[in-house]
């Protein structure tokens, strides 16, 4: 049975068991910034098995994106080495919120396996927690497994918690037998007969969380849940092998046509190198997957991550003699054994070859370079063990990551100073971690979970009417200094998101007081909470009248629709690779982060101005639509990055140029945009680029003080439009070849004086000439170092000067001076008096409080003998 058909039984079969079928989360956590990927078919649904939000329905299945490549779960490093390690896997999960329990999980499981997939139950076997005598139970009495293949397990293998504090419980997980010619010395002898690596693989993992972990009075407590819920993974690649009888999972059709491909790449056969080619099939999904959900590769956080996998895929096919950019052909090979469960993904298919293209060349320069440097080193160590701040170097100077040296080495028996680089890299590890730490902020969110729950979503009227009279208050929570956040029934106000800012405006009570309201935010899906600055106390059920600032919102809305317009004039000019990464949307400006991995050229810019300014100039009639997701995608709108989106999503339409999935507030015409102005673009982070601009009144303010600069240089050169340019080009040149001239005189004025000041010579102790002269403020100490060495070819010249409380030392001789070592004798002498410096054996130089000055030249005197 091939790994998509799997999938089609596994969601049906809890369909009819009552479950709802909800799509995959995003790889990138949505609302979790505890978490670095998705690593489990429980994370979207976190805050309901906390008790803080409430499921639509209390039964759910998934096909869920995981990625373990990073934080607590970590598989990298043995991807390629184990049969059952990936980066990137698929998790089937059934869910109950507070519905069924451990025996219709039990049950069902047990149904799926043996009725459904038609699994020998005499090929299974049981662990449950040494402690859970009624899942023992369930499995012998109901399900009817003989005690000899139920096992008990302690807390490591089979008990879950989701942190120090929360949900947990005892957990029970399904194995399979592959046979007895998977079995080792102690396989059948063994109290640890199932261990996951052997014969025995466990293919399904039952969590019963009906324990919740407290804190009271400093010590972890536990107490039973009110309504226990079930969280269930089986990974697909794991039953896909079991299904068609494969004991390594990269031997199932989840891998086979991408390894096939690789074969095809390499002209190298799977048989002979099956290790590495496993690592490249890993690599290329997980590498995928995570660049259509829209990770970038960086050097910090996740983009670190995914670099780190792309590197070794990278490595991994240089291993196999493939010198091309490569690891591109592999994306559709990826789709195709996926299947269809991630739409969204496919349609990013274009981005993913692009920036996997553009990090392999990057990566192949190098790896060339890295890989000279590190056999050099390599050549002269002694011992096997290469120093950590040789590896430092090769990574902080080179760009050559630590993993690929330590790789490199084991595959040369030798080992890395690990140690040694972590201290060469402190501070950059600081940065990076705490790039990487992703903190949650939860503070209130419980509270707006209730009023939701108590009196259902905000009804949004903001799409069409900026007030709202009788808006009755639903509930209010209290924030720090004086803030209040209000809830009410029904609110013109639009709540920040999607990269607009929330609205400003006003809010009156009952007796005519009026309150600010400071921003509108969405803190849980569907409640808009309107921020006031009060010491009032309002009730439940009171009725206020709630005004939304119309030219603020005016402003924004012109902002957000030019938003639309750049990114489809983006894809025009750039390519289709180009996608959002992010903006922000004011009624003052707005910026559009995009991705892409070069700078814009300056006719780029322009033409995307022009092509924006042109569909103002239009008139175009903006629509918005309510409708399905896939009749929206069947539509051709685009969808955003990692966003997730509702059954039902809202469509903005400028007929002809640009359709996108949308749900903030726009104009009705493009000619309300009136115009457009980029005023910079540039790095937001490697391969992210950021736009900002302006639109409407600001563009028009923006361009008539231009215009006014403009007039007031007119009126300073007597010369009006194109002239003016003409007579500035003419200024420049004139300017610069009078500069030009200057610096020519000022160099034979410094020659000529230097005469003066070459006078009166001192020798080395070795017989070289040498002067150490103090030069005024603003001298050029390198040309009068380099003079001294013109009129002296085998001397030494010493030349400092002073500025402020610095004091600034350049020492300087001839190539090939084997008595005098510049840098050294400059870094040695510095040193001694809190200074720093360095440089080459012939050119040096540093700085020193300019009280020690005096020191340190009596110093270099004194060494150089004079």
């Amino acid at each position: 049975m091939q790994a998509i058909e799997i999938k089609e039984k596994f969601v049906k079969f809890f369909e009819s068991k009552g479950h709802s079928h909800l799509p995959s989360s995003s790889l990138v956590p949505a609302n979790d910034p505890t978490l670095l990927f998705a690593n489990a078919g429980m994370n979207q649904f976190k805050d309901y098995f906390t008790g803080i939000a409430k499921p639509d329905s209390k039964r759910a299945v998934t096909i869920q994106k995981v990625c373990r490549a990073g934080g607590k779960h970590n598989d990298l490093e043995n991807v390629g080495f184990t049969a059952r390690h990936h980066t990137f896997f698929e998790m089937l999960g059934n869910f109950s919120f507070g519905d069924y329990f451990k025996k219709e999980a039990i049950e069902m499981a047990w149904e799926f396996l043996t009725s459904t997939l038609n699994i020998s139950k005499e090929k299974l076997y049981v662990t449950v927690h040494h402690t859970d005598q009624e899942a023992f139970d369930l499995w012998h009495q109901e399900i009817g497994l003989s005690k000899d293949r139920i096992f008990y397990r302690g807390d490591k293998d089979n008990f879950w918690e989701m942190g120090d504090t929360g949900p947990c419980g005892p957990s029970s997980e399904i194995f399979y037998d592959h046979g007895k010619e998977y079995s080792d010395k102690n396989a059948d002898t063994s109290e640890c007969i199932l261990d996951d690596e052997g014969r025995y693989v466990e293919i399904w993992n039952l969590v019963f969380m009906q324990f919740e972990k407290y804190i009271e009075g400093g010590e972890i407590k536990r107490r039973n849940l009110p309504n226990p819920s079930v969280d269930t993974g089986a990974g697909l690649e794991r039953v896909a092998a079991v299904m068609q009888g494969k004991y390594n999972n990269f031997d199932t059709d989840c891998f086979t046509h991408i390894i096939t491909s690789i074969e095809k790449i390499s002209s190298k056969k799977y048989s002979e190198f099956p290790q590495w080619m496993r690592v490249i099939a890993d690599h290329a999904r997980s590498t995928t997957m995570l660049l259509t959900d829209g990770v970038i590769p960086s050097n910090e956080g996740r983009g670190y991550v995914l670099r780190r996998i792309i590197r070794r895929a990278v490595r991994h096919l240089d291993l196999l003699g493939v010198e091309e950019v490569s690891l591109y052909k592999l994306v559709d090979d990826v789709f195709e054994s996926l299947g269809d469960s991630y739409p969204d993904n496919r349609n990013n298919i274009d981005f993913a070859k692009k920036y996997l293209t553009l990090e392999e060349e990057s990566f192949r320069r190098t790896l060339k370079s890295g890989l000279r440097l590190l056999e050099k080193e390599v050549e002269g160590m002694e011992g096997k063990t290469l120093s950590g701040e040789v590896i430092f170097s090769l990574y902080d100077t080179h760009g050559f990551p630590i993993d690929l040296t330590e790789m490199i080495l084991r595959e040369k028996g030798l080992e890395a100073d690990i140690e040694g680089f972590n201290k060469a890299m402190e501070k950059q590890k600081e940065r990076s971690r705490q790039a990487s730490q992703f903190s949650a902020g939860e503070s209130n969110l419980q509270e707006f979970y209730q009023i939701k729950e108590k009196h259902g979503e905000t009804r949004f009227l903001g799409y069409d009417e900026l007030q709202a009279e009788g808006a009755k208050l639903l509930g209010r929570v209290n924030l720090q200094e004086d803030h209040l956040a209000l809830v009410f029934d029904k609110t013109p106000f639009y709540g920040e998101s999607g990269g607009q800012a929330g609205d400003l405006g006003h809010v009156i009570d009952s007796k005519g007081n009026r309150y600010e309201v400071l921003d509108t935010q969405k803190p849980v899906g569907g409640i808009h909470s309107h921020i006031i600055k009060t010491s009032e106390t309002f009730k439940e059920g009171e009725s206020f009248s709630l005004y939304v600032d119309k030219e603020k919102r005016n402003l924004t809305a012109r902002n957000h629709s030019a938003t639309h317009l750049i990114h489809a004039a983006l894809q025009k000019v750039l390519g289709s690779h180009v996608k959002q990464a992010g903006s922000f949307v004011g009624p003052e400006r707005l910026r559009f982060d995009f991705t892409q991995p070069e700078a814009l050229k300056k006719d780029q810019i322009l033409k995307i101005e022009n092509l924006v300014n042109a569909e103002i100039e239009k008139a175009t009639s903006v629509a918005s639509a309510v409708m399905t997701k896939d009749q929206a995608t069947e539509k051709g709108a685009m969808a955003l990055f990692g966003e997730k989106y509702g059954d039902e999503v809202r469509v903005i339409e400028i007929p002809g140029f640009s359709i996108e999935l949308c749900g903030g507030t726009h104009v009705g015409n493009t000619s309300e945009i009136e115009c457009f102005k980029i005023l910079s673009e540039g790095s937001l982070s490697s391969g992210v680029r950021r736009i900002e601009a302006i639109t409407s009144t600001r563009c028009k303010e923006y361009l008539r003080e231009r215009n006014q600069t403009l007039e007031t240089l007119e009126g300073l050169f007597k010369v009006k439009d194109e002239a003016l340019i003409e007579r500035l080009k003419s200024l420049k040149e004139e300017v610069a070849s009078k500069t030009k001239e200057i610096n020519k005189l000022q160099e034979k004025l410094q020659a000529a004086k230097s005469d003066d000041l070459f006078q009166n010579m001192k020798t080395t102790k070795d017989g070289q000439p040498f002067k150490v002269i103090e030069l005024a403020e603003g001298q050029d100490l390198r040309k009068m170092a380099d003079l001294f060495i013109e009129k002296f070819p085998k001397g030494v010249a010493v030349m400092t000067s002073k500025k402020g409380d610095r004091g600034s030392v350049i020492i300087k001789t001839f190539r090939g001076n084997d008595k005098v070592h510049s840098s050294n004798l400059l870094r040695d002498t510095l040193s001694k008096f809190d200074g720093k410096g360095g440089g080459k054996p012939d050119m040096a130089q540093g700085s020193v409080d300019v009280s020690k000055l005096s020191s340190v030249i009596s110093e270099i005197e004194k060494s150089l003998g004079g």
